[in-house]
This record gives C-alpha cells, structure tokens and sequence, in this order.
C-alpha cells in the first residue's frame, strides 16, 4: 500500500478508536476506559518519526503553548520547549498561597540538568520512555481522552464545568489514568477547547507515540556572537567600578528578554550568571534571585538565547545597542564615584539596594530606571508570577503614572539623605523565616513612618518658603522620551504597561520617585520567590501598601492643600480609619502650598492634562477613543474604515456602569474589514473594576462598585489572557455597538455571545487565535508573543 494510503487508514483507526472510547464512556463513565496500547501501536505505525522542529512544533505552540506555558501551565507541563514535554508533569502547584514552607524552585533549563533529575524532583513522563515504569504515553492517553468527548460546536459549556485557574488540578500519572478518564471525560486535551484538526491530532499523537529526536540546537549567526561577546566583554570588566555596575545591571535585567536593535523579531536572549567565562559552555548558577549568594568567589555574567517559545506574558523586552551600550558607559563608568570594595551577598544588606549600591551616584541609578521606565513597571505589573493577583491585587485596575524629576527628586539633590534613610527602606525579602505577619506589619509600619518624617524633614530645607512642587518637578522625558507618561491596567490576570495617558481620567494618578520606584522593584521583582510561603506573599503584600500610598500622596501633593484630603478619601472610602492610611502613610507636609496654579474645579483631571502638556511629543497623540469631548473626533492618518469603526467604538468608549460590569475583563474585537483579512482591525476593550478601595487583602467582593466600573477602548492588541474574542464586521458595527451599549443582564451578554462572540467550542475559534496571532507579530514584532488562552471565559 502506497506511503500516503496507509497513514491516512492509520488516522482513520486512530478515530475509530477514539470515537469507541467516546461511546464506551458516554455509557457507562463510572467504568475503567480500554487500554490506549491499540492506539499508540497504531500511531506507531504510521511511518518515520515526525520532526520536532518541522512538524510537532508548529502545533505545540499554537493548540498547547496557549495553555502550557510559564510557571502556571496546567501540572507544571510546559510545552513550550522539547525539554519541558520531555520532563513531563508533576503534581506540585507552583501557586500555593497556603504554603507554609518554602518550595523549592522548578525553573525549566535551570534547576535541574537532565531527565533523570527532574524525576528526583517529582516530574513524570508524558512521552514513552524506555527508563520508565510503562512505555505507555500520557499525553497520548490526554489527546485521546480530549477528542473521544468533544464540546458540542458553538455551544456554551456546561456551567459546572471547571475553567477557573484556582480550580483543583489532577494530575494523574499513567497508571492513574483509567480512573481519571472514567471520572472526569471532559478532562482530555485541548481542555475546554475546540477539538483539533485531523492533521493536528496525527502530529501530536505520533509525537506522543514515537521516539522523536530533540531539536538541534540554535545556530547563532557571526554578526549575533559578535553582539553576545561585545556585551559579555562589557558586562564582565574587572575594575571595582565595572563590577559593581554589573551586579547593579544584572539584578535589574535578570527578567528581561533582552533584544539586539537590529533583530526586531529575535532571537531574544537572558543574563545569568555561570561559573564559566565567555567561550566555554554556560554553567549557569542557578540562585531564586538575583542577589543571592552565587555560592563561588569568581563567576561571570553571559547572555545566552531564549530556549523556550515565546509567550506573551513573560516576553518583557529590554532593547541592547550601541546607543544603550554608550548610555551605560555615561551613567555610570563615567560618572564620579570611586568605590574602594564590592558589596556582599549577606541577605540584610543584599536584599536592600540602598545599602548594596550606595556608591553608585542615586542620579545614575534613577536615571537608568527613567530612561526604561515602561520596561521595569512592566516587570512588576506583568512578571514574574503570571498571575495578576499575586502580589499586585494591591493597585487599581486603572491608574496613571509620572515621576519626579532627577532635578527636584530629594535622593538626588540632597547628598546625605539616602544614606540617613537607607537602613529604613529595608525590604520584605530581608526577613524571610523571621517574621510572623503580624510582627512584620508592625516592623514596615515604624520603619516607614520613620523613613517619611526624615523626608519631611529634608524637604522642608529645599523649600523653607513651604511654596510646594511646580509643573517642572515633574519629568517631562527630555519632551521625547515616552517612558515620562505610563498607563497602567489591572484587570485581575491581564496587567499591562503603556506609553502615555491611555483611557478616561483615572480614579486615582501616582507619581514615584526613586526610592519608591527602587523598592516596587525590588518588593515585587527582584526579592519576590514564586515559591516563597504564606509569609512571604503576606509581606509583599502589605510592604506594597506603603508604597501605594506614598506614590498616591506624592501626585496629591502638586494639588491645593485644601484639596488633598477630600480627594483621598474618595480614594479610600472604608478605609480611611486604618494605622497605614491614618497614621503611617497619612498626608504629610500639609503646610506646603503648590506652584501650579489651577484655573478650574476639577484640579485632579486639571493637573494631568498639565502634565501630558509639559511633556509635549514624549505624551503621544491624544487618545481620542477614549477623551472625545466633542463627538466625532477622528485620528489624524486614520482611513475612512478606521474612521467610520472609530466612530462607533467613541459611544461606549469611558461609558461607566451601565453594561460594563457584564464584560470579561479583557475583551479582542477583530474588525472584518474584506474578505482576505489582511486589512482587518484590532481593538481590545478593558473592563476596569471599580472599588470604594484596595486597602484590604480579603473580601474584594465587599468592595466592588460596579455602577462605577469604566470601559477602556485601545486600538490594537492589549493583555497576554485574552478573555474572549468578538468579530464584526466594518459596515456592521453600528449594530455590534448597539447591542453591546443595550446590555442589561447575563442573557443579554449571552446573547450578544451569539451573534458576535467566537466561544470556546467555535469551530472558528482555533483560526481566529492563529489569525489574531499573526496580527500581533506584523503589527509588534520585538513584543509579540503567543496569548495564553486558559483564562478564556464560557460566556
């Protein structure tokens, strides 16, 4: 029988023998499934093993990636590399937020070298390995399971069906999936999804059912090694002043995936430290953060390529070039300070950059967070801990930033102040096992009320006239760096940083200087461990609150005093009694005036749009989606499509209450606009939740203002979770609009599910994922990554 001939009956047994097991246990559920040896030796069968790199690939990342990624990929089976399916599962959650002992970390590539110690650790197999137990193959066993019991096409699932992320995983081995399958059939994979194609069950099931070779690894070109050498070269100087300011750069790029400048589509690399040099093979030092003792008294920092596929909700892009390259030399090999020894790797003092680095200038340290300032708020809104509400459930789902000017900025002007106050901005990571909650809320708490009267204190002798902060406090960005204006949103697992005032005037605004931008850092990014124990989170918790609040008060202290307090206590309607709001991080400096003079009765929309103003081209086009005062306001360089769609989308744009609280949080709207798709629109439409405040650490519920929630509208892609797509088409959209600004109730979101929504069980919900995907990297190449998809709500 021909080649060809013979797969295609091999797939067709495949199914037969799929769609047995999906008679066999729609009858009868409680009953033991038949063995998947059949089905496997009929894979088997099909001809040469499928290439990884060619064939399987392709298809993880865009049916599997989507969910199996990251720290929070289902069992800890990442899908995103051949190493994660070939180091398989575990029955260990990452997020635990009951954890009273710390975890010990499960990084992919870094906390063990090869199968055999993933094992050690608790992993098992997924694939059929001949070192194992059974030659029999999980994920086989999974994509079985999924396809014998398919979603019914278009349909709502069943509303007992468990989609939230907090719901309870099994993660059954081999051996445990008979029962698994008889109890919960809907479990297979893709979970929740629409069922895959043909072609892509017999790629995934004949990867999962034949040896397949590991891809070889990535080949870098000249020009890529050259680049990798001359920043290792930079990165390992031996000079006192080179080293410190490389310690300084790792612990803040750690995270990042940095880009070289002329490969805006990768590859995307990482820095680690190794306890080889450049030109031998990485051994990498493998620490839970960047300032932990690397344990060896000579290592070196080297750049090495990203290995996983990239996915959106990691995918935190710091640009390399020449221009940065000469930008460091400037800030810091350049500028004047002569250090005499390196700093140690002690917790006490590591954990607290104002003591590790205070020999580095406080003007080059912040001026380095400036010049990137989207990059690191990202890093604590968006990552590590790929959920949205660990650690940063403590900020509004919807806010403005701008920061204070290096020239006005007290850390900078007044040379003895930071190290007066270094040993009172200690951080939560300093007292790790030492601490119970309760006692580590009342050591922040005198420690940052002694921290804020030392501040008080200098700043009453830069303005002993009690005059207040002018507009040009405030850092414009030079008038062209559009890192000066940041956009935050929230919304529960989306949280994204943009460039710029974006959406309605905000609740509330911050403005941070570099003590409060330092420790956010180092709070939420460089000392926060995923794996960390129940202390650990409550801590990070509560140390944020500080931070919050002094971010809040400095904004509100460029207003009128006679309006600072009232404006406040909108913000924090119940919690205006607290020791952190009352006390501690109470309004301070009162007695200083402001230089701003305000015209209208509105100061705190009055003051942000003096802001954008005095940062000129750094502030971006206005957001005309969203602050349309006059109706139509049409996009300079917009089409007539563009136009018309705008125009619509401006009648719910800021709407508040009203429908907005039926919204998922994050919705994709894809604009039909001909035939081929290749001129189709984007727009992401933002649910803000409102809350009378984010004072408190349980009963969210209680706090909810729905009345008061706001829709944002964004041209183009927002969020790595996408909470549902919609389609429409151009000339439709007054009706799309329409029924969307009519909503009154759960059956009427349903509703408009129907006619406009792509449901989980879509038969075109796979080819609008791949096509939104596609629009993402022509439209942000450097910043593109897959979405992940299991936050995808059943509406």
């Amino acid at each position: 029988m021909p080649g060809a001939a013979a797969r295609i009956l091999a797939l067709m047994l495949v199914l037969a023998c799929v769609s047995g097991f999906a008679a066999c246990w729609g009858e009868a559920p409680k009953e033991a499934p038949p063995t998947q040896a059949a089905l496997a030796a009929v894979i088997a069968a099909q001809g040469p093993p499928v290439d990884f790199a060619r064939d399987v690939k392709p298809v993880l990342d865009s049916r599997c990636v989507v969910c199996h990624a990251c720290y929070d990929a289902p069992c800890q089976l990442v899908l995103s590399a051949f190493e994660g399916a070939e180091r398989g599962a575990t029955q260990e959650p990452v997020y635990d937020s009951s954890r009273l002992v710390t975890a010990p970390p499960t990084r992919l590539f870094v906390d063990a070298r090869d199968t055999a110690q993933w094992r050690e650790k608790g992993f098992f197999g997924v694939l059929p390995q001949s070192d194992e137990r059974t030659s029999a193959s999980l994920l086989l066993s999974m994509l079985a399971l999924g396809h014998a019991n398919a979603l019914a096409e278009g349909e709502p699932l069943p509303d007992d069906f468990p989609l939230d992320i907090d719901r309870h995983l099994e993660c059954p081995t081999q051996p445990e999936f008979d029962r698994y399958a008889s109890e919960h059939p809907h479990g297979g994979m893709p979970y929740g999804m629409a069922p895959l194609s043909s072609e892509e069950l017999r790629v995934l099931a004949a990867f999962a059912s034949q040896p397949t070779a590991a891809p070889a690894p990535r080949e870098l070109s000249p020009a890529v090694r050259a680049e990798i050498a001359r920043w290792e070269t930079f990165m390992n100087g031996r000079s006192l002043k080179e080293r410190i300011t490389a310690r300084y750069l790792y612990e803040h790029w750690f995270l990042a995936h940095l880009a070289f400048d002329d490969l805006p589509r990768g590859p995307f690399f990482r820095v680690l430290r190794s306890k080889t040099p450049p030109g031998a093979p990485v051994d990498e030092i493998a620490t839970v953060r960047p300032y932990d003792d690397p344990g060896t008294p000579e290592f070196w920092y080297r750049i090495v390529p990203i290995e996983t596929t990239i996915v959106h909700k990691t995918h935190i892009v710091y640009p390399l070039s020449d221009k940065k390259l000469a930008r460091l030399r400037e800030l810091f090999l350049d500028s004047p300070w002569d250090p005499t020894s390196l700093p140690g790797y002690q917790t006490k003092d590591a954990s607290n950059p104002f003591i590790t680095f205070e020999v580095i200038p406080p003007r080059s340290r912040y001026q380095f967070l400036l010049d990137d300032a989207q990059y690191f708020v990202m890093t604590f809104i968006r990552g590590p801990v790929c959920r949205g509400q660990v650690a940063v459930d403590v900020i509004e789902d919807h806010f403005w930033i701008s920061f204070m000017d290096p020239d006005h900025d007290l850390s900078v002007i007044e040379p003895h102040f930071l190290h007066e106050a270094k040993d009172l901005l200690s951080l939560p990571a300093e007292n790790v096992g030492r601490f119970v909650p309760g006692e580590m809320w009342l050591e922040f708490n005198r420690e940052q009320r002694k921290y804020l009267e030392l501040r008080d204190r200098y700043y009453d002798r830069v303005d002993p006239k009690r005059r207040g902060p002018a507009l040009d406090w405030i850092w414009s960005g030079g008038k062209q760096n559009p890192n000066a204006l940041l956009t935050v949103f929230r919304n529960f697992d989306n949280a994204e940083v943009s460039q710029h005032f974006v959406g309605d005037t905000p609740k509330t605004a911050w403005v941070m200087d570099y003590p409060i931008f330092e420790r956010i850092y180092y709070n939420l990014v460089a000392g926060f461990d995923i794996w960390g124990n129940v202390v650990h989170q409550i801590a990070t918790r509560l140390y944020m609150d500080h931070l919050r609040m002094q971010s809040e008060n400095l904004f509100l202290g460029f207003l009128p005093a006679d309006v600072r307090k009232p404006i406040r206590e909108s913000w924090y309607v119940g919690a205006t009694r607290e020791l952190d709001y009352a006390v501690v991080d109470r309004l301070r400096t009162l007695d200083h005036g402001t230089q701003i003079r305000f015209t209208g009765t509105d100061v705190k929309a009055e003051l942000l749009e003096m802001i954008g103003r005095q940062a000129a081209a750094a502030a971006g086009p206005p957001d005309l989606l969203n602050r349309c005062e006059n109706p139509p306001c049409d996009r300079a360089g917009a089409s007539a499509v563009e136009r018309a769609v705008e125009r619509e989308l401006q009648r719910v744009a800021s709407r508040r209450g009203d429908f907005v609280h039926l919204l998922p949080e994050v919705s994709l709207l894809r604009v039909r606009v001909d035939a081929s798709g290749d001129r189709d629109l984007v727009y992401a439409l933002i649910h803000n939740v409102a809350h009378t405040n984010v004072a408190f650490m349980f009963g969210e519920d209680k706090r909810l203002q729905p009345e008061d929630d706001t829709l944002t509208v964004v041209r183009g892609h927002f969020g790595s979770y996408p909470n549902f797509f919609f389609e429409a088409d151009a000339g439709g959209m007054r009706g799309f609009v329409d029924e969307l600004a009519a909503m009154q109730s759960e059956v009427d979101l349903a509703a408009l599910a129907s006619h406009y929504g792509i449901r989980r069980s879509s038969a075109r919900f796979w080819a609008t994922s791949d096509w939104l995907r596609d629009d993402l990297v022509r439209r942000e190449p450097t910043q593109a990554g897959i979405y992940d998809l299991d936050r995808y709500k059943n509406l």
